[in-house]
């Protein structure tokens, strides 16, 4: 509805600011992260936003960057993630290390992020990593350890492996070299890693 407000900053805390307009005060949430690249009270400001409409509310969520608001709208796409969950994701980190974060399948990173869960990073990497730009964030074409998709098949193989006692660690580094199988054959081969690294 609002591609951007400019105005006036009024006020502003840890969550968000007042943006007054020609006499029309915007109250607006904002990732903590943006907070000292903001204006002093008094100052101009312009933030790019989205508005979430919901039944009980209207909440407006600004960026200083459109990057920031693009990725907010990916991060909001996945099931279980809403805007204050992603806002929180945007105060935690830079777009580019949520985007390498995501891209490499980094979820102990992910869930380093206020109220994001081991299921919920998974969801957030097996939905966003093909979305997401590899040369835009500094990632070559090919590197060193393959990228592999976090399918159904991997993360059930992966948190059978954890209902069998090993860490998160120890389980992803054994699916890591493994290409693509169903979820039975996949727990078969990496428990087979697993004795070799004598876990």
């Amino acid at each position: 509805m609002y591609a951007y407000i400019s105005g006036i900053l009024e006020e502003l805390d840890s969550q968000r600011v007042v943006i007054d307009v020609n006499g029309i005060g915007y109250s607006v949430f904002v990732p903590g992260s943006i907070l000292q690249r903001l204006p002093s009270i008094g100052g101009r400001i312009k933030l790019f936003t989205y508005m979430h409409l919901r039944e009980d509310c209207q909440d407006l969520y600004g960026f200083l960057e459109k990057e920031e608001k693009q990725f907010f709208e990916k991060l909001i796409t996945v099931s279980g993630v809403g805007p204050k969950a992603a806002l929180g994701m945007l105060s935690a980190f830079s777009v580019q290390q949520l985007a390498i974060a995501i891209v490499t399948g980094d979820r102990k990173t992910l869930c380093n992020a206020p109220g994001i869960g081991r299921k919920t990073a998974d969801r957030i990497i097996l939905e966003l990593q093909d979305k997401i730009d590899k040369n835009s964030i500094g990632i070559p074409k090919s590197t060193s350890s393959p990228i592999h998709k976090w399918t159904d098949e991997r993360m059930e193989a992966l948190e059978a492996l954890q209902a069998l006692g090993y860490s998160s660690a120890d389980a992803e580094q054994a699916l890591s070299g493994l290409e693509e199988k169903d979820t039975s054959t996949l727990i078969r081969l990496a428990l087979k890693n697993l004795d070799h690294l004598g876990r």
